[in-house]
């Protein structure tokens, strides 16, 4: 961005490039990915050991209900404003451009530095060695399993060939990118039913004798055992529903703006945005509801909180060879002994958080695009290949920090806490974007009254969900209590790397106004109409 040169035009380019290409179906799967219910259920519910008596079918409606006006909210603003990087469009426009600044690049580094997580190293790709290790009775497949995450050079090498194949992926064009995330989906969608089949047709009783069977086979504790540990009441706590909903809506449901980040590459606009944000919204809710009734009905609470909390294994470590930390090692248990069924959950789970892999890097992408469209990055960003028809210099510059990010977390410690994770995610990006929708609704004509309410009530939700678990959090912050799991982790590196990319924001803005200017542009008169298709 420097040199004399004049600049002519309002935007970089008159027209953005990319092609509308995203069909209903596509939007539709799209979105569903990014929700991921297999996925995204079972990490909050672990957090159920800090809400004994918590009804966890009720806490998963309250979960979807807080969530359901932010949908309708992404709903509405997609119609009026269909724009690739749209929270990054609503925000700056209504808002102003330096909160635009700011939600660009909290998005851009948000899902940078997690694209090392999202590549589903423990949570999935470890159990999946450790159970064929199982079946096949190969312990050297457990034992790479254990080497993925124990051995750090391998760790790392693991999760940059995820990260680059993922790259790989997002340098083609839209139309390919949604065949492989659409197959995916279908895939998960394919898995996420053949669990709730078979963890209904084996009831309680089929899963207890399944588990205690395998468990004792390996030296390990019975499903009785396990169940009994568990000292905590189950008798209903109001309170402890509220808070694992809370927690459920900020690790599910509030995830549901997938195809706003790319609503310039959606074709039939309002029907295919109705179908990726409410229809996969609807489906995705009524499909959780049943997984979690499932976990409830067949496996139990006490059995799936103690197993999660401290695993299933006895105090010298002999047990089952698989960790359960994710239901990905619940649900393998009744299937060890029918290949076919096994084999289908065990490739669908590859599925479950590579998911958010794949959104995040479109919505990193975006975000750069977007943001190059502005004016506030070089023209360098906007290129477009001839022959892959995508952003491929944005790609690659969002895969360049997600490496680096990679590097830093595996080699150097860096990691953020879960509090990054809710204040970047449900407060720089929900929140704001649906006070920007508040401020939009004045002028968006039919749609203005549905924006005014759904944006109203999502602020409201957000913030309130947000400040009842960071209050909980902080009035349980002992070694055994609630907040102290909350705000675990690199704290004060993750609320300094949080402000640093608010001052960067801001100062980046102010000196990229500053260089336009000199080259006789005004950026400020940019943010006062829409970006161009």
């Amino acid at each position: 961005m420097s040199g004399e040169k004049q600049e002519s035009g309002v935007f970089a380019r008159q027209s953005s490039g990319l092609i509308r290409t995203l069909s209903s179906k596509e939007t539709f799967l799209l979105n569903f990915m990014y929700l991921s219910p297999a996925a995204s259920i079972a990490y909050p519910l672990t957090f159920a050991v800090f809400f004994p008596g918590s009804n966890w079918m009720l806490a998963t409606l309250v979960g979807a209900l807080l969530a359901l006006p932010t949908a309708f909210m992404y709903y509405y603003i997609g119609m009026l404003t269909p724009r690739s990087a749209g929270d990054y469009v609503y925000v700056s426009r209504y808002l102003g451009p330096r909160l635009g600044m700011i939600q660009a690049l909290v998005n851009i580094f948000g899902y940078g530095i997690g694209l090392d997580v999202q590549t589903e190293q423990s949570l999935v790709i470890v159990p999946f060695f450790q159970t064929l290790g199982m079946v096949f009775h190969d312990p050297g497949l457990i034992t790479l399993g254990n080497t993925l995450v124990s051995n750090t050079f391998y760790y790392f090498v693991s999760t940059t060939v995820m990260i680059l194949i993922i790259g790989a992926v997002l340098m083609l064009n839209m139309k390919w990118i949604a065949r492989v995330i659409s197959s995916l989906t279908i895939l998960q969608i394919i898995g996420t039913f053949v669990i709730i089949a078979v963890l209904f047709s084996v009831g309680r009783a089929g899963f207890a004798g399944d588990f205690s069977s395998i468990s004792t086979s390996f030296g390990g504790p019975s499903y009785s055992v396990i169940t009994s540990s568990y000292k905590l009441p189950l008798s209903f706590n109001g309170l402890g529903t509220l808070l694992l909903g809370i927690m459920i809506m900020g690790n599910l449901f509030i995830y549901n703006n997938a195809p706003i980040w790319v609503g310039g590459e959606v074709k039939k606009g309002s029907r295919a945005i109705k179908s990726g944000i409410l229809y996969s919204y609807i489906f995705a809710a009524a499909l959780s509801l049943v997984l979690v009734f499932s976990i409830v009905d067949v496996i139990g609470q006490r059995f799936f909180i103690q197993a999660s909390d401290v695993g299933w294994t006895t105090s010298s470590g002999v047990g089952i060879p698989v960790a359960p930390y994710s239901l990905l090692a619940f649900v393998i248990i009744p299937t060890l002994s029918n290949l076919p069924l096994l084999m289908i959950i065990l490739i669908s789970s590859l599925t479950w958080f590579v998911s958010y892999a794949f959104i995040g890097g479109l919505n990193g992408t975006r975000a750069m695009f977007a943001v190059a469209m502005d004016r506030l990055l070089p023209e360098k960003f906007l290129d477009i290949s001839p022959t892959l028809k995508s952003p491929y210099f944005s790609v690659l510059v969002f895969f360049a920090i997600a490496l680096l990010f990679n590097y830093l977390e595996i080699y150097q410690g860096f990691s953020l806490s879960l509090m990054f994770g809710v204040i970047s995610y449900m407060l720089f990006q929900y929140f704001i974007a649906s006070l920007a929708a508040f401020r939009a609704s004045k002028s968006a004509g039919k749609l203005s009254n549905k924006l005014l309410i759904s944006s109203g009530l999502s602020a409201v939700s957000v913030i309130s969900a947000i400040g009842i678990l960071l209050g909980y959090g902080a009035l349980t912050y002992n070694p055994s209590g609630f907040g102290f799991d909350l705000f675990s982790g690199n704290v004060v590196p993750s609320i300094l790397l949080l402000v640093g990319i608010v001052v960067a924001s801001l100062i980046w803005f102010e000196v990229a106004r500053y260089i336009r200017k000199k080259n006789g542009v005004d950026v400020s008169t940019i943010f006062k109409e829409i970006p161009p298709e």
